[in-house]
């Protein structure tokens, strides 16, 4: 009896401590939920100054020690972009998912991508009528689904088809898809920045240009960074994905001149920063015609190289196909034999041997008469034919 006691009473024992344990995980899970809120609500007033970094660094080491914590997140911040009706307070709240996002690590990032896709990110201002807030909302949209490399450049996140593939066709296929967005997010920083110039300046705007003017320097990088190895390999790709280069020189073409007003503005308005600004690469009209004849003697080449391919196919089948007929049936041709046939009749004589001529040749053929073991008159009645 003692010792089901002592068994009942161990029981009870662990059965509290793992309540207690259960409820101090509740509690803190709450508590960690509740700091942050609090930081949000602090990064989002209404005072005109930028996120705060110690609320930023904040939230970021609360949600890495609180799996799952993210979700809340990032629907706190959506509830605010979506219900606030005052265009500082969703601006600062745009900035504090830009800041979170360039924070954040690898995992940070990939989750934000996947609550995007389930719906739990809402990145859609819709009652603010700031054309500026709304092209800052459109590019945050983007810029999730980017992220920065080991070299400190900015890169699209790789499309499933094209994640485990390194080498050959398919490496070439992400380098151009790399490249063709760079020139689409460039695109979104340019009418983001063109739509600042109508708003009032104030800290928070300042911050979010500064913000994308950088990492429109480190798009641009990348960009380059792929565009030299399409242009040193477009004559080794195949034809689909020269017609895309093709595409990117003539967007890029059009955009270079853009991307020269646009970094000369941003010198203007972005003031005290140490910002390198990148050497552009003018792409000319010349160069891109001397791709378009590069592109055309390649499908020339490949053409002829096709119907030499065709001809040397069509050689082989028919060469095989006489082969397969001769193997099924080798006496399948009719051989006709001709025999000529000549019947000498020897006249009677007392010549063991006579001679005779074929019409048509002058040798003289002799052919010798044997008697018959019988006796001469034999040799007298006897005719020898000979068939030749």
């Amino acid at each position: 009896m003692k010792v089901k006691s002592k068994l009942t009473s161990a029981l009870a024992s662990i059965r509290d401590q793992l309540a207690t344990m259960t409820k101090d995980a509740t509690d803190g899970g709450q508590a960690i939920l509740s700091d942050i809120e609090a930081a949000i609500a602090r990064c989002t007033d209404h005072h005109d100054h930028p996120p705060d970094e110690r609320n930023v660094n904040e939230i970021l080491f609360l949600v890495s020690n609180a799996p799952g914590s993210i979700t809340f997140l990032v629907r706190r911040l959506s509830e605010k972009i979506e219900a606030s009706r005052e265009p500082v307070v969703i601006l600062k709240t745009l900035a504090l998912l830009h800041r979170l996002l360039r924070g954040g690590d690898r995992f940070f990032e990939q989750d934000l991508r996947l609550l995007l896709s389930s719906g739990d990110l809402r990145i859609n201002p819709h009652p603010c009528s700031n054309t500026f807030v709304i092209s800052y909302s459109i590019f945050l949209q983007e810029r999730v689904e980017w992220l920065i490399n080991q070299s400190g450049k900015l890169e699209p996140v790789r499309p499933g088809e094209l994640e485990q593939q390194a080498y050959g066709d398919k490496a070439v296929e992400w380098v151009l898809h790399k490249v063709s967005r760079c020139q689409v997010l460039l695109d979104r920083i340019m009418v983001c920045i063109q739509e600042s110039r109508s708003l009032k300046q104030s800290q928070v705007s300042a911050f979010v240009i500064n913000t994308m003017v950088r990492e429109s320097i480190r798009v641009y990088d990348s960009f380059c960074e792929s565009f030299d190895i399409v242009i040193s390999s477009f004559s080794e790709i195949k034809k689909a994905a020269r017609i895309s280069a093709l595409d990117i020189l003539r967007k890029a073409n059009i955009q270079t001149p853009k991307l020269q007003e646009f970094y000369g503005f941003c010198k203007r308005i972005v003031t005290g920063k140490n910002l390198e600004y990148p050497s552009l690469r003018v792409i000319t009209a010349a160069e891109i015609s001397s791709m378009e004849e590069l592109e055309e003697a390649s499908e020339d080449e490949e053409l002829m190289k096709d119907i030499a391919d065709k001809e040397n196919q069509e050689s082989q089948a028919t060469k095989l196909q006489v082969y397969e007929d001769v193997s099924r049936s080798p006496f399948s041709r009719k051989l006709e034999t001709k025999i000529s046939t000549v019947w000498v009749e020897f006249d009677d004589g007392d010549s063991e041997t006579s001679s005779f001529s074929v019409s048509g040749h002058d040798n003289r053929f002799r052919v010798g008469y044997y008697p018959s073991m019988e006796g001469e008159s034999s040799r007298d009645n006897s005719k020898a034919m000979v068939l030749l």
